[in-house]
């Protein structure tokens, strides 16, 4: 079903022919992710996926490897596989030998569209639920907000060509590519702009997102509260504590939400709301207020690195993938950045030859 990676393994143009390189750059974030993050049970997992008749295919897992390359470096699918041919600790990554072919540039979009959304959600989840196990992640709180995404449509070339007359305000609706794609505004600011909204659930400590939505950007805020918490509890298996943001996320849905599993509502309410004051003067509140900015980050480093700001694909279902990969990716460099820290300050041995985490193994 998949091609092996014999040559990398046995032959000396194998991994031997890298260790130099490796032991040189041991702090490398590949090397880093390969060592303490293992892959295996991937290519069983998602198995199904593929046919057992035809041409043998590249293994799931070095799809993956080639994905998170491409998105942690905010690549083109050609800018990928070049990347990987040229650069040795890249090629190390995927468990390519410095003989092996590379796939064709097209092969990443098809896997991409052979895992599909549903895939590519288990992936991250999966990831997120081998941290909470290994004590990476807890549950005691979680930071929930939201950010713009603007789709891969030209508003302007659609206001020169378009637009009839000044009452004219929907010339993008009828004529846009991406029909998925719809008007937002900030409320801080009252800035519109024209695609998605991410939402995300954090846990501030880390910087690691543990839940994750991609929606049609005039969603309300406090409308994500309810499927962000619900996925994180079903997928993960969380048992969240804490829930704190701003006050977008201010509202009954919200204090039901937290009503019904117990968790300590600490959004930060509105001037006027007094109805959702309780809870307002707690030492977890104060705690959940000022844990709030490191959130931040998690929006502000894969926008400018990783491209998170700009859609890639047309559609919701493609630009979810995006987000999910991003996202994945984001995770792996958090948790590289945890473990290393806990290794240093003792409170981690250094692993040996197994990796810290081993999320996509049945457990």
């Amino acid at each position: 079903m998949f091609k092996d990676n014999s040559s990398f393994n046995n032959s000396f143009f194998g991994d031997f022919a890298f260790q130099p390189i490796i032991e040189r750059h041991d702090d490398h974030l590949l090397v880093l992710i390969k060592k303490w993050v293992s892959f295996k049970g991937l290519n069983e997992l998602i198995s199904d996926c593929y046919s057992k008749e035809g041409r043998k295919a590249y293994s799931p897992e070095m799809m993956l490897r080639f994905l998170l390359i491409q998105f942690l470096y905010n690549l083109s699918d050609r800018e990928t596989i070049e990347k990987v041919d040229t650069d040795l600790i890249c090629r190390w990554f995927v468990g390519l030998s410095l003989s092996d072919d590379l796939p064709h540039y097209t092969r990443l979009g098809t896997f991409k569209g052979r895992l599909g959304q549903d895939r590519f959600e288990q992936i991250f989840n999966l990831l997120v639920k081998a941290c909470r196990k290994a004590g990476i992640v807890s549950d005691e709180l979680r930071i929930i907000d939201t950010t713009d995404q603007k789709a891969k449509v030209n508003i302007q070339k659609l206001k020169r060509l378009f637009k009839k007359d000044d009452d004219d305000h929907d010339y993008v609706d009828r004529n846009s590519k991406d029909k998925d794609a719809c008007f937002g505004r900030k409320a801080s600011n009252g800035k519109r702009w024209y695609g998605f909204k991410v939402a995300t659930l954090v846990e501030p400590d880390t910087q690691i997102v543990t839940s994750l939505e991609t929606v049609p950007a005039n969603t309300s805020d406090n409308d994500m509260v309810r499927p962000l918490i619900e996925k994180e509890e079903n997928e993960v298996e969380s048992d969240i504590e804490d829930l704190g943001g701003d006050k977008g996320f201010l509202g009954d849905d919200t204090r039901a939400v937290c009503a019904e599993r117990g968790i300590n509502d600490y959004i930060i309410p509105k001037e006027n709301a007094k109805n959702h004051l309780e809870g307002k003067d707690s030492i977890g509140f104060y705690i959940a207020k000022n844990k709030r900015s490191a959130v931040e980050r998690i929006y502000a480093d894969p926008k400018r690195k990783q491209g998170l700001g700009q859609c890639r694909y047309l559609g919701i279902k493609k630009t979810s993938i995006q987000n999910l990969i991003i996202y994945t990716a984001h995770n792996l460099k958090r948790i590289t950045k945890v473990i290393k820290v806990r290794i240093e300050q003792g409170i981690l041995a250094p692993p040996g030859s197994k990796a810290v985490l081993c999320p996509f193994l049945a457990s």
